[in-house]
């Protein structure tokens, strides 16, 4: 199989392509995605878990326009856990703490080579460690198509926007 989703199709002759999108970009994978007016063709390659084993796939999937019953996509927001966030508050505080403590010479800190300003852009990293444990949101963009008898396709997407405006043409060709 090529990496051109276009070499690996066999096109018939009333058949024709309206919209080809060959630089999806999935969470650990690639994705090209073309739709005819009768099929919608789905090529990945990349790594998938499968067994608790990392092995690199390559599918291409055939959807008949026709047998689609259902298509939606959206964005999903992943917080971190309770746990993961005091972690974050707990670097971040005590990030601020020491820095109060050796700026008022509360706290002594052995004395090298750029320890005056070395020490404080330390203490800042730990700071904003802390800041995106605390507030860091992870987004993923779904495509799910569920066609024929209840057999379906999951596409999980970075949010970009070349990948959300892809999904938006997509769906709205399908109805």
């Amino acid at each position: 199989m090529k990496n051109n989703i276009k070499q690996n199709i066999l096109i018939g002759n009333d058949e024709e392509i309206y919209k080809e999108f060959p630089k999806l970009k999935g969470i650990d994978y690639f994705c090209q995605v073309v739709i005819t007016n009768k099929r919608l063709i789905i090529y990945t390659q990349g790594n998938n878990i499968t067994s608790n084993r990392k092995v690199k796939k390559r599918g291409m999937k055939e959807i008949e326009l026709n047998s689609i019953s259902h298509s939606e996509y959206y964005l999903e927001y992943i917080k971190n856990s309770f746990l993961v966030k005091l972690i974050g508050f707990i670097f971040a505080i005590g990030a601020l703490i020491l820095a109060y403590g050796i700026y008022q010479q509360l706290i002594t800190v052995p004395v090298y080579q750029y320890s005056g300003i070395l020490n404080y852009v330390i203490l800042g990293l730990v700071f904003i460690i802390g800041l995106v444990l605390m507030f860091r949101i992870k987004k993923i963009l779904y495509f799910k198509v569920l066609s024929g008898f209840n057999v379906g396709t999951e596409l999980e997407l970075k949010p970009t926007k070349y990948n959300e405006l892809a999904l938006k043409y997509l769906a709205s060709k399908f109805y």
